[in-house]
């Protein structure tokens, strides 16, 4: 039940944003927003998106609720972080409590709970940097 339900959450976080052309803008276009891990010979600027945890809530019926964490960040390269907080700031008004469309359930919450930002150097010396947030995503199983 937990996959689906991820699986439905990534189809409505990949409308959401993709669908945000002042996200969009500052990526190449609406093919910059990936599941899980973006393909080996893609450049960035990009995002990625990828559930976290889900910890349904429950009634002695069954599921009440879903609810869980997806992280949603902003990926660059270059010398600073600068251009992935400019991403990441667009990826959250994007989200942050907005409504999703989630086929089979319905939307209760998409908040930010918590930021990210690192940045990583590869073997050639190039600097990975990387922003974004946690949100946690509730919805009602209909």
């Amino acid at each position: 039940m937990a996959d689906a339900y991820e699986d439905q959450v990534g189809l409505a976080l990949y409308a959401k944003l993709t669908g945000a052309s002042a996200l969009t803008s500052l990526l190449a276009g609406t093919a910059s927003v990936y599941e899980m891990l973006a393909p080996e010979n893609d450049n960035p600027p990009y995002v990625v998106y990828a559930p976290q945890s889900n910890v349904p809530s429950y009634t002695l019926g069954g599921t009440a609720y879903e609810n869980s964490l997806f992280t949603v960040k902003a990926v660059t390269i270059g010398p600073g972080i600068a251009q992935a907080g400019s991403i990441a700031k667009q990826i959250d008004v994007a989200l942050n409590d907005q409504t999703l469309s989630i086929t089979g359930y319905t939307h209760m919450l998409c908040r930010r709970e918590s930021s990210i930002r690192y940045t990583e150097v590869d073997p050639g010396g190039q600097r990975w940097n990387t922003a974004g947030f946690l949100f946690r995503i509730a919805a009602d199983p209909t």
